[in-house]
């Protein structure tokens, strides 16, 4: 009679230890997938806050132009040089305000990419230790079977349910 319980619990060991390493697989594949997404954002990032400098500096070229052109157009005598002035300066005003514009876009792309990484990098943290808190309980549940101390086993359990909470958290990110 004692060999059949010990069996039995011997197959809830084995059935846990399964999953577990299922569970831990999964866990592994997303925090993979994080952290190659992680990598591809924070490029992806980086190329939007440089294009938004270089707008910055066509903005500024732009700006130092039109006040030039202001200063020109204040000691122009000419009807007909500072008519031509005037209309540049229009054109720069519309190219200044069009960088502006272009700016405040690239700006609101990179800030958005920035959080999605945040998020992206969130994730992958609780997959991380999704993987961990499960090896443990793999661990724990092969030493329980070695050492056929049902607590050990438990103990496993413990440390699996938490890896299942933060695989759980990985998905949906609760916290």
């Amino acid at each position: 009679m004692a060999d059949l319980l010990a069996e039995k619990w011997m197959k809830g060991v084995a059935i846990t230890t399964t999953v577990l390493a299922v569970l831990a697989s999964i866990a592994a594949s997303r925090s993979g997938f994080c952290i190659a997404k992680n990598q591809v954002l924070t490029a992806t990032e980086g190329s939007k806050w440089a294009y938004f400098q270089a707008k910055s500096i066509k903005q500024a070229l732009a700006e130092t132009q039109r006040d030039a052109f202001k200063v020109e157009v204040a000691g122009t005598t000419a009807p007909e040089q500072k008519q031509l002035l005037e209309s540049a300066l229009g054109t720069l005003d519309a190219e200044v305000a069009r960088y502006e514009e272009e700016k405040n876009d690239i700006r609101k792309e990179a800030e958005q990419v920035g959080k999605d990484n945040a998020l992206i990098s969130r994730k992958g943290n609780q997959f991380a230790m999704s993987v961990v808190f499960l090896q443990i309980g793999i661990m724990l549940s092969s030493v329980s079977a070695l050492l056929k101390r049902k607590e050990i086993w438990i103990l496993g359990l413990l440390f699996g349910f938490i890896g299942m909470v933060y695989l759980a958290n990985g998905f949906l990110l609760f916290f």
